[in-house]
C-alpha cells in the first residue's frame, strides 16, 4: 500500500490536505476536541481522542483526494461512490470514538450517565481502531480502484 501512495501524482497530496482539515474540523469541531465556545464537553479530553482525530482525518483526506479518471466504466463510478460511502462511515464512527461518552445521546439513553463514563469511555479507543480499519480498507479499496482506472484492460 505505501509503494502505492507513494505512485500517485504529486497532485494528490495538495488536495489530501485540504480534505483531512476539512475531516478534523467536521469530527473535532462537534466533539470538542478542536475547542470552540460553539460546543462544550463536561469529560475532559484524552491525549488519544487527538491521535484518532488526526489519524482518521488523514486517511478521510487521502481517499478523498484520490480520484481516478471519470467515465472509464459504471463499475469504477459505483466503486467510488461505495468507497465514498465507506469513508463518510469510518468518519461518523471516527466521531464516535472521540466524542464526549456522556454527550452521545444514544449511549446516555440505553446505559445511562454511569454507565456511559464506565462503559462507553473505556470502548472509545476499540471504536477508534474499528474506524481506522475501515479507512485502511477503504484506502487500500480506493487504490486499488484507481490503479484499474488509470491502466484499463484493452476492450476488442
Amino acid at each position: 500500500m505505501l509503494r502505492d501512495l507513494g505512485e500517485l501524482p504529486r497532485t494528490v497530496w495538495p488536495r489530501a490536505v485540504v480534505y483531512g482539515a476539512v475531516a478534523a474540523v467536521l469530527i473535532g469541531v462537534p466533539s470538542d476536541v478542536i475547542d470552540t465556545p460553539i460546543f462544550g464537553r463536561p469529560v475532559e479530553t484524552g491525549w488519544l481522542d487527538y491521535v484518532i482525530l488526526v489519524v482518521t482525518s488523514a486517511f478521510i483526506g487521502l481517499i478523498f483526494a484520490i480520484r481516478p479518471a471519470a467515465g472509464n466504466d459504471a463499475v469504477t463510478e459505483a466503486a467510488v461512490e461505495r468507497q465514498g460511502t465507506s469513508t463518510i462511515w469510518g468518519g461518523f464512527v471516527s466521531f464516535l470514538a472521540v466524542g464526549c461518552p456522556v454527550c452521545n445521546q444514544a449511549v446516555v439513553a440505553l446505559v445511562g450517565i454511569s454507565g456511559a463514563l464506565s462503559w462507553w469511555a473505556p470502548v472509545q479507543p476499540v471504536v477508534g481502531l474499528a474506524a481506522l480499519a475501515l479507512l485502511v480498507w477503504t484506502l487500500r479499496k480506493r487504490l486499488r480502484t484507481y490503479q484499474a482506472a488509470a491502466c484499463p484492460l484493452p476492450t476488442s
